[in-house]
């Protein structure tokens, strides 16, 4: 199950949350502090990427 990152406006604290994505895409996780949904939204966590090769360029 993956791991989402969501933000409670009423707290102003970020958390994350374990979800199915089929839930993910319907709705937003409960605020752990405050157990609103509605001030609840989805953030997009920065992804990082390396690689062992070296890359040739653009072509």
């Amino acid at each position: 199950m993956p791991e989402y990152e969501f933000y409670c406006r009423t707290c102003g604290k970020p958390f994350t949350a374990f979800m199915h994505v089929k839930e993910h895409d319907v709705e937003v996780a409960e605020c752990p502090e405050c157990h609103q949904k509605k001030q609840v939204e989805k953030r997009i966590p920065e992804v990082s990427v390396f690689t062992t090769r070296k890359s040739t360029g653009f072509r």
